[in-house]
């Protein structure tokens, strides 16, 4: 070979080791990758309303971030209201960290409690430090210590299933119940 093909030769592998050296990295798996929010909003508050125009669900929330490949808001400090189907106020939930799966379900944890808000609610306050709000079923879930209070009694229990629609909670595990005679 000539001294030009050698030299051509050695430029080559120069600029290959070169681009091999200097390659971004690849991404990691998709449970790495580093999500950035599409909106972050502060004191956060939205109303939805049912097709007859009557309330259904609100949120309030010190901080939002909403992450639209995930379909997901994450909430600091956030306050979920639950309506009635006539539209009236039925529970007042809040948490320290919340988060909402658009459309299918709300999870908050730390320092949970839940205020019924109808005058005739069997429970008027409810606490506890993880409760999912299943959406789809219009159920509250826990697989936690819950503390259930109203002037007529207290519970407490671990795990919890309530049934929205039908206005029910009921202890799953371990409960432990003081009535008391008015």
């Amino acid at each position: 070979m000539s001294r030009q093909s050698w030299l051509f030769a050695a430029l080559f592998l120069c600029a290959l080791v070169s681009w091999q050296w200097f390659r971004p990295a690849p991404g990691g798996p998709a449970s790495e990758q580093d999500y950035q929010p599409d909106f972050i909003a502060r004191q956060l508050t939205s109303l939805q309303y049912n097709p007859l125009g009557l309330p259904y669900r609100g949120l309030d929330a010190d901080y939002a971030e909403y992450y639209d490949p995930l379909s997901m808001t994450l909430m600091e400090k956030p306050v979920i209201l639950l309506y009635s189907p006539d539209g009236q106020p039925q529970w007042r939930l809040q948490g320290d960290e919340g988060v909402i799966n658009t459309g299918d379900n709300a999870v908050m944890v730390g320092s949970v409690i839940g205020r019924g808000l109808q005058p005739d609610a069997l429970v008027e306050t409810l606490t506890t430090e993880y409760l999912e709000l299943d959406f789809i079923n219009n159920q509250l879930r826990s697989n936690r210590d819950v503390q259930l209070s109203s002037p007529h009694y207290q519970a407490q229990g671990q795990g919890l299933l309530g049934k929205l629609e039908q206005q029910t909670v009921e202890l799953l595990h371990e409960t432990r119940a003081t009535y008391f005679n008015p």
